[in-house]
């Protein structure tokens, strides 16, 4: 009894599998390389604002990150993970509405490093960070590449697989000064209330990028710096006058008097020979 159960569960599933043209499969991976992009991004960035805490492992989705609090009271770097999340999910549009080739499938992945909205986001990182994310993600892109099925038809459009598309992403950043920007069109599975509370992607309040934390090397460093500083104002202003001083106080050295030459020693012990002997006569 429980066999024919389980089998009919299984029935459905498996005819749905079967009934996935290979179009859908390739939008399908598309979309799921893009959560994957987006997590990996939002996991460094918020790693590296805050030492103690880790980005939660189940935030792999835009509805799971747009329920997320915990910022520490940084209203400004909630603001700016609300902001990009909602441009990351659009990524998915860029896919699936045009020719489905495998080179169209990489551009497009790719084309999200290249995104000046990704480029706003990670800025707050170190350059030798944002260089190692990067070429994390050209891996998992390939890797996800190694998965497309080309046995799709390229010649003909995939499918429209949302009931209503959402605009294309826009490539202008997340802040900008002009005053008359309009806020982007919220997702088709946010509620009402979410999008009205999220401000747009062209709020000034975006601009504040993450700040970046500094670890107990950092503060040893400085200490060292400070401790080298000290001892050199000690050495210029006491240690150096004080030995100035003391070298002037030693009592100087008694000037010798020059040695005498061979030759004029040689003509005083003539000299004093030739007076004895003179004195000797005299006294006589």
């Amino acid at each position: 009894m429980l066999k024919r159960l389980f089998f009919l569960l299984l029935l459905p599933l498996t005819l749905l599998a079967q009934s996935e043209t290979p179009a859908q499969a390739n939008k399908r991976l598309f979309d799921r390389s893009v959560d994957e992009l987006n997590f990996r991004t939002f996991e460094r960035v918020y790693d590296k604002s805050f030492t103690r805490r880790k980005f939660p492992e189940n935030l792999r989705t835009a509805a799971t990150r747009r329920t997320f609090e915990g910022y520490a009271d940084n209203p400004a770097l909630r603001q700016l993970f609300l902001n990009y999340n909602g441009v990351a999910e659009r990524f998915k549009n860029r896919f699936g509405n045009g020719p489905l080739t495998l080179a169209e499938f990489q551009t497009q992945l790719n084309g999200i490093l290249l995104d000046k909205n990704f480029e706003f986001f990670i800025r707050g990182l170190p350059r030798d960070e944002r260089v190692a994310l990067i070429r994390a993600q050209q891996r998992y892109i390939k890797q996800a590449a190694a998965q497309f099925d080309a046995s799709a038809d390229a010649s003909n459009p995939a499918p429209d697989l949302a009931a209503e598309p959402e605009a294309p992403v826009s490539s202008a950043p997340l802040t900008t000064n002009e005053p008359t920007a309009t806020a982007e069109p919220a997702e088709a599975d946010e509620p009402t209330g979410s999008a009205r509370a999220r401000t747009s992607l062209t709020s000034p309040v975006a601009a504040s990028a993450p700040a970046v934390a500094h670890d107990w090397l950092d503060y040893l460093t400085l200490l060292l710096s400070l401790a080298s500083t000290a001892m050199l104002l000690y050495v210029l202003t006491t240690a150096l006058p004080a030995l100035r001083r003391r070298l002037n106080e030693l009592p100087g050295l008694p000037d010798e008097e020059p040695q005498p030459s061979l030759r004029t020693r040689f003509r005083r012990e003539t000299n004093s020979g030739l007076e004895e002997d003179n004195y000797d006569e005299e006294h006589n």
